[in-house]
């Protein structure tokens, strides 16, 4: 996978402020991995609690299948919207599949399409970089950029990724980011359940 240097330059708000943002980065519906709806979908009782009424049905909340080198699978699922928002959306802004997973005492994002745990950080054609074309959402608008990207979501970078790429992309192997190139053979990892 190579890393667009922006990775290592970019900004971003300290941290996701649900309160501040309502959960715009939702609108639209996502991609996910073909492997992770299938997941969802054998869980779907699991969700079904969590949901906006209009989204319970489980035979909705899958769309177009297309495929895409940049999923595990190199198969690319959309979540379909309902109310301009992605199926999974919770009333109480968020995703409805990382608060089941969090109330059942689960990690918060294992059900969570990477795409989405991976925000605003996106692989695009084997390329590791910021997703800039969502500049509309409040964490992406330019006067809410105070902070560098890597640092604000290293979380969910340790998470997505094997500890040896983490290390290099949060500057623990160099004192600062990786240089920019090439990491061979990483595609971010995403946890499963049996």
């Amino acid at each position: 996978m190579k890393i667009d240097p922006l990775v290592f330059h970019a900004k971003f708000p300290h941290r996701c402020l649900l309160d501040q943002c309502k959960s715009r980065c939702c609108k639209g519906g996502v991609w996910a991995d073909i492997g992770e709806k299938e997941i969802i979908l054998k869980n779907a009782a699991l969700f079904v609690p969590y949901l906006r009424p209009e989204s319970r049905d489980p035979s909705s909340w899958f769309g177009e299948t297309n495929e895409d080198p940049d999923c595990p699978s190199g198969i690319a699922v959309e979540t379909n919207v309902a109310g301009d928002y992605c199926v999974f959306f919770h009333p109480d802004h968020g995703c409805s599949l990382q608060k089941a997973a969090v109330d059942l005492g689960w990690h918060e994002w294992e059900f969570k399409p990477r795409f989405c745990i991976m925000f605003p950080l996106v692989v695009s054609e084997g390329v590791l970089t910021v997703d800039e074309d969502m500049d509309d959402v409040w964490c992406m608008k330019r006067e809410n950029r105070t902070h560098p990207i890597l640092p604000s979501v290293e979380k969910e970078v340790r998470h997505l990724f094997p500890e040896d790429v983490a290390r290099k992309l949060l500057g623990e192997d160099y004192g600062c980011g990786t240089p920019p190139g090439t990491l061979p053979g990483y595609l971010p990892k995403k946890a499963t359940i049996p």
